[in-house]
């Protein structure tokens, strides 16, 4: 989060707005959350150009989870119980503004001054951000920042690995703004992650399905579950037909309880 807020920060002084490619549901509530905490800790520090940016939710699909997330406190946890409990709403603070009509989305790039824009869809495959991007990735003074997985052939990933020209609605836009990536925020649990998770069953699998991953990804981590776990692995491969039978106590024990 730190890192995000010097981003900001930085693109603030050159003059440029920051652009968050953002999936809609937890990633986006994560990253408002993070900029709650700072809008509210750093009221008395010196990091004025911070407290007087904007930031824009620009996707009704985000707008819509968040307000679910506000009617649902009894599903946050301890710390963030406490942070409403003193008033502090954690996913609101003060220049937060949340824009569902197409006439407010529009109006946020007609505007001169710096801003965060955070929408959707979080690859850049369709949504309001191909719009954002349109508008700022010519901007050599803004930043594009990626918070999660960027499958391959998607527009977010062509950005993340450094085309210097990329098509949005038909039309070549050159790649000048800044391109950053804070994988802290992503969804994605890493290697070791899983390795304690699965360590954590009381009654291990027998073999374990490898899937959603790079070639080189999956890879390694099923020859790590094999070598540490020795447990089988299995990548399957697009198309593949697996048959996957119930143990026969299991299907005694489903058919007792019936």
């Amino acid at each position: 989060a730190k890192e995000l807020i010097s981003i900001i920060n930085t693109t603030v002084k050159r003059g440029g707005d920051v652009v968050i490619p953002s999936f809609a549901i937890e990633r986006a509530q994560d990253i408002i959350f993070e900029l709650n905490k700072y809008y509210t800790t750093y009221i008395k520090t010196e990091n004025r150009d911070f407290l007087s940016v904007p930031v824009y939710v620009d996707s009704p699909l985000t707008v819509s989870a968040t307000e679910i997330f506000l009617r649902n406190p009894d599903c946050f946890d301890k710390d963030t119980l406490n942070l409403i409990n003193i008033g502090n709403n954690p996913l609101d603070f003060r220049n937060l503004n949340f824009t569902r009509s197409v006439e407010e989305s529009k109006q946020i790039n007609f505007s001169k001054e710096s801003k965060v824009i955070i929408s959707a869809s979080g690859m850049c495959t369709a949504g309001r951000i191909k719009h954002h991007l349109k508008h700022n990735l010519w901007r050599k003074e803004s930043s594009i920042v990626f918070v999660g997985y960027q499958a391959n052939g998607t527009l977010g990933r062509r950005i993340k690995e450094g085309e210097k020209v990329v098509k949005i609605f038909g039309e070549e836009i050159q790649v000048n703004a800044k391109i950053c990536s804070l994988e802290g925020f992503s969804g994605h649990a890493d290697r070791e992650g899983i390795i304690r998770w699965i360590k954590s069953f009381k009654n291990r699998p027998k073999k374990i399905f490898v899937v959603h991953g790079e070639e080189e990804a999956t890879e390694e981590i099923s020859r790590k579950i094999e070598e540490e776990l020795k447990i089988k692995t299995h990548i399957p491969e697009l198309g593949e037909t697996l048959s996957i039978e119930r143990r026969k106590r299991f299907a005694w024990r489903e058919i007792r309880n019936r």
